[in-house]
């Protein structure tokens, strides 16, 4: 006890001196650092404008079979809106929040897929087959991609990720403006 106790001290009066990088925080759990996560600013998620913008969106449409038809935007505030049309669990429009956290994970997940850079579009002259859509607004980076034909398996992973990460949100009934 009494050899922990200067160790905690010396910790504490480093963490204090040691000036943080500015666009970096570290995520501290006791006294190891587990990761660097980038700092959140305010163009990190959305567009430029400081008003509440898209940050991710994904859609998956209808075919002419039983494919679930529905779509996702997650805004700079966490704000969240699904809308399902066919084939989901939920029909209709739902709001619900995303956390920092979650948003961070998928911006990570857009970037080491390298979504940034990929084609605009995977098509062809099909039309009986859904398309997916997803588009994201981050690090002033607006992309947008239409997968339908010859998808990149890195685009199916983006799309799956981000359904395993906001299909649980506890999504409410969107209250219809008058």
């Amino acid at each position: 006890m009494r050899t922990t106790l200067p160790l905690l001290i010396t910790g504490l009066c480093l963490s204090v001196m040691t000036p943080a990088c500015k666009n970096k925080e570290s995520v501290v759990e006791s006294t190891n650092v587990v990761e660097e996560v980038p700092a959140a600013t305010p163009d990190r998620y959305g567009g430029p404008t400081p008003a509440d913008s898209l940050f991710f969106s994904l859609e998956r449409t209808p075919c002419f079979g039983q494919c679930k038809a529905y779509r996702i935007r997650i805004y700079r505030s966490g704000y969240a809106i699904y809308e399902g049309s066919s084939f989901v669990e939920k029909v209709g429009t739902f709001e619900g929040r995303v956390s920092a956290d979650t948003m961070a994970l998928l911006l990570r997940k857009a970037e080491e897929v390298q979504f940034f850079g990929m084609q605009d579009k995977y098509d062809s002259q099909v039309t009986d087959l859904p398309s997916t859509i997803i588009r994201v607004v981050a690090n002033a980076n607006d992309k947008k991609v239409i997968g339908r034909v010859g998808t990149p398996a890195a685009f199916k992973a983006l799309a799956a990720y981000a359904d395993e990460l906001v299909f649980p949100l506890p999504w409410m009934p969107h209250a219809p403006t008058e």
